[in-house]
């Protein structure tokens, strides 16, 4: 009898086991199958690169860059978007004429360090429907911190335009470039307003830079710093007739801490003309 109970209990014993062993194999089994489910399923695709994140391309807003077709608006929703994030880069690739209305890239409530990557050409409208009454700027960065408009582009302000209404108002200015004017400026009839505007210009910024880019043509100054604070202009190049009235080629006024090298100035009035210059 005792030998019977010894021999029974070996039995639960080894059943007991038995099960265990299978309930393990089972677990293992199930675990391998969804180990297989997961590899098998569809890789999510990778993260967008945070830095082409932050490049913002204005033929992606709209933009056609033919030289004729308004491209305003397309440049006004590219800003729009960089303006939002900071080390942002608005991109106006090479190869490409962008025709721009009068337009401010204005913050204070973008944010810092965004660059304008200038590869491309932005011509100025010479319908004088587009300019109203008159504007004292083409191309307006405001209240910016840490500003940077760089590349090997050109800002053209085809300003032959408006010239021949500046030697209207002032006939003793220079004799010799009325003729001229007349006969290379297609619109000179339509009467392009008397308040010419500054190519480009910076008000309320500070940690401005401007290189490598070309300006030239503007109808006044090429290139004005107003109001603003801690500025580096390197490596552009300035241009109009030696003729041109007042288009003076980088004007500075109430600003401080500028410094201005490498550069190639050649234009109608005074190369550098300073206003209430602050030190």
């Amino acid at each position: 009898m005792l030998r019977f109970s010894i021999n029974l209990l070996k039995l639960v014993i080894l059943l007991f086991l038995l099960i265990c062993c299978l309930e393990s194999a089972i677990c293992n089994a199930r675990k391998g199958k969804q180990g297989r489910h997961r590899r098998s399923r569809k890789q999510e695709p990778p993260q967008q690169n945070i830095e082409n994140s932050s490049v913002f391309n204005v033929l992606d807003y709209g933009a056609k860059g033919d030289g004729t077709t308004d491209d305003t608006k397309a440049f006004e929703a590219t800003w729009i978007e960089a303006c939002k994030v900071e080390g942002s880069t608005m991109m106006v690739p090479s190869d490409y004429d962008f025709l721009v209305g009068p337009i401010s890239f204005s913050g204070p409530h973008c944010e810092e360090n965004i660059v304008l990557l200038l590869d491309g050409r932005i011509i100025a409208p010479t319908n004088p429907t587009v300019w109203g009454s008159g504007l004292l700027q083409w191309l307006e960065f405001k209240n910016l911190n840490g500003i940077s408009v760089k590349g090997k582009g050109t800002i053209d302000g085809q300003g032959s335009v408006w010239w021949q209404n500046a030697q209207l108002e002032n006939p003793d200015y220079h004799p010799n470039y009325t003729t001229r004017f007349a006969l290379t400026s297609s619109t000179a009839k339509r009467k392009m307003p008397t308040t010419r505007p500054t190519a480009l210009r910076f008000y309320g910024s500070s940690n401005v830079v401007v290189t490598g880019i070309t300006i030239q043509n503007s109808p006044k100054a090429h290139l004005n710093f107003d109001s603003c604070v801690t500025v580096q202009v390197s490596g552009i190049k300035v241009s109009s007739p030696e003729d041109s009235p007042n288009t003076d080629g980088i004007h500075l006024q109430s600003s401080q801490n500028v410094v201005i090298h490498s550069s190639d100035l050649a234009c109608g009035n005074i190369l550098i003309s300073v206003y209430e210059y602050v030190i």
